[in-house]
């Protein structure tokens, strides 16, 4: 009888955790097409908008601002800061106030697998998953889930939902601000809106990118930002601009203007530096001609 037990004990631990194993394995390549949340949400009446899209067609701004925000040593730690965590329990056991204080990597586990609340057990069960999802997924995964599923509003999930729903635009064409202004409402994104520029959002959009600015190689796993963009903050960049090269980062490079083509023009007449315009000498009849005739 107590073998029995046993095995169905470990039956009802090992079960779940193979199941995870199992997701974890296929959405390391596949979209992920809904979340927990996603369901809680839609059946409270709030409707579902949510878009995949990689994280190479997203501004890469997004990302960086996303750390900046929520996790600084996202490339750096295995999914768990500890020191953290330690912080956040003993402020627990002794206030008996629980504070989140979790990683992108840990807020992605809670999207994929957990119901929204807070809990100690929830956040333990955050904690055994999280080594598992870091060692099948590369850092640059999470992150373009983490960016897909994160709730960004009422019924909005992921970055390109949320730029299509606040800007009219895909979230490719985010701009630093755009993606600093949308960070900005994480971790509150159903009280926030990043298209409202009062005193609160606009010092923490900032910070945002203050604080991008400055992790320097702690942002190695997202892609890098181009130093070059075809397309302006107005639209494509003209001919005339992009026909003159700048090397970026030299700050004693001078832009070398290309010599434009000019089309030809008919006619014998047109003056040219090396060839000025002829005179038109006028015929003059001598008198001795005149008096031939």
């Amino acid at each position: 009888m107590q073998r029995r037990l046993v095995r169905w004990g470990l039956r009802i631990i090992l079960a779940p955790l193979l199941l995870v194993m199992i997701h974890v394995i296929i959405f390391r390549f596949v979209p992920v097409p809904i979340t927990p949340l996603m369901v809680v949400r839609t059946i409270e009446g709030e409707g579902l908008n949510h878009q995949w899209v990689s994280i190479d067609d997203m501004s890469p701004h997004l990302a960086r601002a996303a750390i900046a925000s929520e996790d600084n040593r996202f490339c750096e730690h295995s999914g768990v800061d500890w020191s953290a965590v330690r912080t956040v329990f003993d402020e627990y056991r002794e206030e008996g106030r629980l504070r989140g204080a979790s990683t992108i990597s840990m807020q992605t586990v809670k999207n994929l697998y957990f119901l929204p609340g807070r809990s100690v057990i929830r956040k333990g069960l955050e904690v055994a998953i999280v080594p598992l999802l870091e060692a099948v997924w590369p850092k640059k995964r999470i992150i373009e889930v983490y960016l897909n599923i994160a709730e960004m509003g009422a019924g909005i999930y992921g970055v390109e939902a949320a730029s299509r729903h606040y800007w009219g635009e895909s979230a490719k064409q985010l701009n630093a601000k755009q993606s600093a202004a949308l960070a900005s409402i994480l971790p509150a994104p159903r009280r926030r809106n990043p298209t409202v520029r009062n005193r609160f959002m606009r010092q923490r959009a900032a910070k945002i990118e203050n604080t991008q600015s400055q992790l320097g190689p702690l942002l190695g796993c997202v892609p890098p930002v181009s130093q070059r963009r075809s397309i302006g903050p107005k639209g494509p960049v003209s001919k005339a601009a992009s026909a003159i090269p700048v090397h970026v980062g030299d700050p004693a490079a001078v832009p070398v203007p290309i010599p434009l083509e000019l089309e030809e023009t008919k006619g014998e007449d047109e003056a040219t530096p090396e060839k000025p315009r002829r005179s038109k000498r006028k015929k003059v009849r001598t008198k001795r001609r005149r008096r031939s005739r």
